[in-house]
């Protein structure tokens, strides 16, 4: 039986983008304890209604859980760009996070997304989260520290290994990010299945399980890539997370 025959057909779907390699090196008693729970969601849409309550004040200056003025705005550019802005902001509450960014859940008016998720939503660990966030922002912010901070709180990479491996992972792992730090990206899924690839190569060399969260977060991963692959504009992705997180990095004293 296959180990992916357990797991929602949304998930499925969505787990096709990932290399297939990605499934020997996760921790696949982690997803069967999930599986269940994912399911339930999806069929009841259980925990929809809090989670949107959670978010609407937090994020009601750029997104909104209701039908748009008809007929919605249509704005490739401004639609990525504050997808992008959604994407990194799930990932700094507690409460949970929407995991489905495909564009057919979304349609758009001037400055605003609208937003019609489904029960596909799962509430990372706080260690995990915020493991996630100092990858990000030893990336976005050139932070060495909090860079290697991040691979090693999401499994990643590992105080055992020796200068040479961790910096291998380093590298690999910088150029799944490419020139987002800097420069616009375009985004294409076959450059991210490429990039993750590598690192998952590497990771089996290594001995390396992930754990479920990071299979659910590869998930997330691909519905944005997805929804931005489609629109055919660059964005500049730097500038969106600085402008996001720049208080909480100068802030934290780290």
């Amino acid at each position: 039986m296959s180990i992916m025959q357990f797991l929602p057909s949304l998930v499925r779907e969505l787990l096709k983008h990932v290399p297939k390699l990605g499934f020997e090196v996760t921790d696949w008693e982690g997803v069967r304890r999930d599986a269940p729970l994912m399911a339930a969601r999806l069929l009841s849409q259980s925990g929809v209604a809090g989670l949107k309550k959670a978010q609407e004040s937090v994020f009601s200056s750029f997104l909104v859980f209701s039908a748009p003025p008809t007929p919605p705005g249509s704005d490739p550019q401004e639609f990525g760009d504050l997808l992008l802005r959604y994407y990194f902001s799930q990932l700094q509450i507690d409460e949970g996070v929407f995991l489905d960014l495909r564009p057919e859940n979304f349609s758009q008016s001037p400055g605003r997304l609208h937003f019609s998720p489904n029960g596909f939503w799962y509430r990372f660990s706080p260690t995990f989260r915020q493991s996630l966030l100092e990858l990000y922002d030893g990336f976005y912010f050139d932070r060495e520290d909090l860079f290697e901070r991040g691979l090693r709180g999401t499994g990643l990479l590992s105080g055992s290994w020796s200068p040479e491996d961790q910096d291998r992972m380093k590298t690999l792992f910088r150029s799944h990010f490419g020139t987002a730090r800097d420069l616009p990206m375009r985004f294409n899924l076959e450059d991210f299945q490429k990039t993750f690839l590598s690192v998952f190569e590497f990771l089996m060399e290594k001995k390396v399980r992930l754990s479920s969260e990071f299979m659910l977060f590869g998930a997330y991963l691909v519905t944005l890539y997805l929804a931005l692959q489609k629109t055919g504009t660059s964005h500049d992705v730097g500038r969106i997370y600085r402008e996001l997180r720049r208080p909480s990095v100068n802030g934290s004293g780290q």
